[in-house]
Parts: C-alpha cells; sequence; structure tokens
C-alpha cells in the first residue's frame, strides 16, 4: 500500500517524495485497490488549507484559494486530461483523428470551453450550498472532492481497452487491473461517503456511479477504449457530478 501510495503521489501531484519504488508499473496497478485512498490524502491536504482561509477571508473566498491551490498542487494534472479529451472526442472527427487530437499539445476551443463550465458548475455550485451548510461540512466535502474524482476513474479500470494502435503512455500501467481491486476502491469510497453525509452519500455514490458508466458507454462508442487523457478527465466531471448532487440534496444536508 505505502509503496503506491508514493508511486500516485509522484506521478499525480507536486508533492517531492524522492524514494525510488521498484516494479513501478505493478505497484501503481495493484494499488487501484487504494485509489481512493490517495484521493482522501489530497482532500486531507486541501481540507486543513481550507479551514484557517474560511476563517480568514470567509467560505466563497477560502474556496476560491482551494481551487487555486488544487492546482498548484496536483499541476492541473486531470484537467489538462480533461481539456485534450473534450478537444477530442467533441471535433467530430473520426476515431484516429480523435486519438490524434487528444496527443497535441495544443489547447482547441472544446477544450477551453469544458475548462470554463467546470470551473462555473463547482464554483456556483459550492456558493449555492454554503446557506445549508456549516464550516464543518464545508471543510468535509473539500475533504471528498478528490476522493470522488479518483473514484470516478478507478471505475474505468474495470476490464479497460486501449485505445489506438500503439499501447504507449501512462494509461497502459492500468491495463489488467483485477476487478477485486477495482471493487475494493469503490467500497472504500462507499464506506466514506456514507461515514461522512449519511444517505446524501448514498446517492452521491450512486448517481456517480451512473454517469461514470454514461462516459464509459460514450467512450468506448467514440473510440474504442480508454488512453490517459479519457482516464483523467474523468475525475473533474465526477467532482462537478458530485458538486451538483449535493446542490439537488441540499435540503437533506
Amino acid at each position: 500500500m505505502i509503496d503506491s501510495i508514493i508511486l500516485y503521489f509522484q506521478f499525480f501531484t507536486r508533492i517531492p517524495i524522492p524514494v525510488a519504488i521498484d516494479d513501478a508499473e505493478e505497484k501503481m496497478r495493484s494499488g487501484v485497490r487504494f485509489f481512493s485512498v490517495f484521493g482522501l490524502m489530497i482532500g486531507f491536504i486541501e481540507a486543513v488549507v481550507y479551514w484557517p482561509l474560511q476563517h480568514l477571508f470567509g467560505a466563497s473566498i477560502a474556496w476560491i484559494f482551494i481551487l487555486f491551490f488544487d492546482v498548484m498542487l496536483t499541476g492541473g494534472f486531470h484537467l489538462d486530461a480533461l481539456s485534450d479529451m473534450a478537444d477530442g472526442l467533441f471535433s467530430s472527427r473520426k476515431k484516429e483523428r480523435m486519438l490524434e487530437i487528444m496527443k497535441d499539445s495544443r489547447v482547441g476551443s472544446n477544450g477551453v470551453i469544458v475548462i470554463v463550465f467546470y470551473y462555473l458548475f463547482l464554483t456556483f455550485s459550492f456558493f449555492s450550498l454554503l446557506p445549508q451548510t456549516s464550516i464543518k461540512l464545508q471543510a468535509i466535502i473539500v475533504l471528498l472532492l478528490n476522493l470522488i474524482g479518483k473514484n470516478g476513474i478507478s471505475l474505468l479500470f474495470y476490464q479497460m481497452k486501449y485505445a489506438g494502435s500503439n499501447a504507449e503512455g501512462l494509461g497502459t500501467t492500468f491495463l489488467n487491473v483485477k476487478v477485486q481491486d477495482v471493487f475494493f476502491c469503490q467500497l472504500i469510497s462507499f464506506l466514506v461517503l456514507f461515514l461522512f453525509l449519511g444517505r446524501t452519500g448514498l446517492i452521491c455514490f450512486i448517481t456517480n456511479l451512473l454517469i461514470t458508466v454514461l462516459y464509459r458507454n460514450m467512450v468506448l462508442k467514440k473510440v474504442g477504449g480508454f488512453n490517459g487523457d479519457t482516464l483523467g478527465a474523468c475525475s473533474p466531471i465526477s467532482q462537478a457530478v458530485f458538486l451538483l448532487t449535493l446542490v439537488l440534496m441540499r435540503g437533506f444536508l
């Protein structure tokens, strides 16, 4: 577990951990069972930062700081994937061309649009929740945001097919992930969400599951499999769905 978590911090964040891990690819793959735990650890760091900022600047400004802090902490790793995914899948091109567009380092109009709407959804959803939430509950939302994102990605590892003829890139690391590891990751996410949010957490878990299945089917229909961009894009999608679900359930928080 420890080796896998260290590898995830090395790959998915900018936190410097100068530790060499042997057989890194296999440990990243087998460590998927703890993928949501890794997300929870990132969320804990951000919740610790959010708490004093909320007291200094108020909830609204503190939330903007956290969105910025998340980019600094992770390097916008999954946001880049979201942008590339949107440029490729919504380009109305053939499968091969879609995959080529996703590999292009330049950002297209679809990529810009989806990032703008992602932040609009996150910002105004959180603002909508403020009248019904205590400082403690706000910190819990920050805590859970990255867990729900990593949980969404882990669902895509189930019997994953790689998109394209050349199996290369970070996405190939997660080919042939064991079903029980994906299930264990989901179980941890379910228990944590239920522990902190009760029945609302249960609704959030089910909603995330359904949206991820729909996203999975869309990607498979368009390009026949997954790469690093289509995998990583599921994290911000899951986060936006999580907050929108909380808005719908705000009377029960």
